[in-house]
């Protein structure tokens, strides 16, 4: 886990919803991933999309649902129970459709173009102000903060933990890397358990 590569992701989505813009990317990683899916989830950003170093076409942009949504449920179902020629031509035009936007299949990952994915996130904006507002890192790579269930019950309740403050700002969330995967302090709490305190996402 690279917090430095983190940390200049977290800079660089700050600064890009300061610019106001719609799409940007950022270096596809398993860690970067996870947290913009976690982002995603949470509502501070709109789509995630892995990519090459062009940025997909509007149809690739639409949201991933949770797979734990009774609407992803339900499409995936529906998708099973299409017509395999159906299923085939979708896939050959959305083949087709990336290469005519790129020049190339970007789809496939290959050893020879694993190292230029890309992960293109789109912004999100409410009344004409960026959702994500802030983002930055709570474990520094000299310093890494590490909490039990209890203190991050009392960061969920508001209240500092050590030198961490709590969470009281309208749409503020944390993220904590744990042996079960990475969570929001809420989840955290649900679940009872501990780990690495990784960044805060303040909203609008």
């Amino acid at each position: 886990m690279s917090l430095v590569n983190l940390a200049h992701c977290c800079s660089h989505l700050q600064n890009a919803s300061k610019a106001r813009l719609g799409l940007t990317s950022i270096p596809c990683t398993t860690l970067h991933h996870t947290l913009m899916l976690q982002l995603q989830r949470s509502g501070y950003v709109s789509s995630v999309t892995i990519g090459g170093p062009v940025p997909p076409p509007p149809s690739h942009l639409n949201p991933i649902l949770d797979p734990a949504d009774p609407e992803y449920q339900y499409q995936s179902q529906s998708q099973s129970s299409e017509p395999s020629s159906t299923n085939t031509n979708t896939n050959t035009n959305t083949d087709m459709d990336m290469e005519m936007h790129t020049g190339s299949n970007e789809s496939i990952i290959t050893q020879a173009n694993i190292a230029t994915r890309r992960l293109w996130v789109g912004l999100k904006y409410w009344n004409n102000e960026p959702v994500l507002q802030k983002m930055h890192l709570v474990s520094k790579p000299t310093r890494r903060v590490w909490m039990g269930f209890r203190e991050i019950e009392a960061l969920a309740r508001g209240d500092a933990s050590g030198y961490v403050r709590g969470l009281r700002g309208v749409g503020e969330s944390m993220y904590v890397t744990t042996d079960r995967g990475l969570m929001e302090v809420r989840d955290c709490v649900e679940k009872r358990t501990g780990g690495m305190i990784l960044c805060r996402v303040n909203g609008v």
